[in-house]
């Protein structure tokens, strides 16, 4: 997977992958692979080997270095990491998550903010990568066996509030509902994409397991959801600064 590299006069020093989307296409000359930040050879003049996959260095899951899915351009992933649920002293892996999202369209919006001195904090890049009009998806991957409403109902704990206050309680009522009779076993996918253009869709659809690389683009979304507030809502769960992945905000 190759950046076309167009500007060699920017200067950018990373901490994740998602903040090398907008190096690498600002580097001089030819192409680049972008690869995940937690390899090897942080400098990308040295990351010439081709690496197709990224790998939760926790629980060992592999997802596509990109996807394309139903809708939007080629999404790259900027990393994965685990999610866990705390029984007594018991520390459980429930599932792995991945962000993707357009790069190209990305890139030019944390160039601008890059020369902005927009950049400070974790935050500020988390923001960055929420903001930007590029399409996004949340993948994940059970890790356990799981019920639908336990799954939702974590998430529901912390968009409830927002999407009260956004006036759409009935929004998050349907999402919710297309999970309460499902049974999550391990490998299933959650796929999680933000439409950012006009209203504001949001799209899921849940696969069950499969030994082979899902082919996103020829499958269809079983919900299809109009709430900027929901879609916004469902991101900053994850990339927010009370992500339930606080991981993610350093690899991402």
């Amino acid at each position: 997977v190759e950046v076309q590299i167009r500007n060699a006069a920017a200067v950018w020093k990373p901490r994740g992958w998602a903040k090398e989307v907008w190096a690498a296409s600002h580097a001089l000359g030819n192409q680049a692979r972008v690869v995940p930040s937690w390899l090897p050879h942080r400098d990308l003049a040295q990351r010439g080997s081709a690496c197709r996959a990224v790998v939760d260095k926790e629980s060992g899951t592999v997802f596509p270095l990109a996807h394309r899915f139903w809708d939007g351009e080629v999404m790259r992933c900027l990393g994965a990491v685990t999610r866990h649920k705390q029984f007594a002293f018991l520390k459980v892996k429930v599932y792995s998550c991945a962000l993707y999202l357009e790069a190209a369209k990305c890139a030019k919006e944390l160039g601008v903010r890059q020369r902005g001195g927009f950049f400070a904090t974790d935050d500020d890049y988390m923001t960055a990568l929420t903001d930007a009009a590029a399409h996004k998806t949340l993948l994940i991957r059970l890790l356990r066996d799981v019920e639908g409403q336990q799954f939702v109902d974590a998430l529901n704990k912390y968009l409830v509030p927002r999407m009260a206050l956004a006036g759409e309680p009935d929004k998050l009522a349907t999402f919710s509902n297309l999970f309460v009779d499902k049974k999550l076993v391990t490998g299933t996918e959650v796929a999680l994409l933000w439409n950012t253009g006009g209203e504001g869709e949001l799209d899921v659809l849940v696969t069950p397991p499969s030994k082979d690389q899902r082919v996103y683009e020829s499958l269809t979304p079983e919900l299809r959801i109009k709430s900027a507030a929901l879609s916004r809502g469902l991101f900053e769960v994850f990339l927010g600064s009370g992500s339930v992945v606080p991981e993610g905000r350093q690899v991402w």
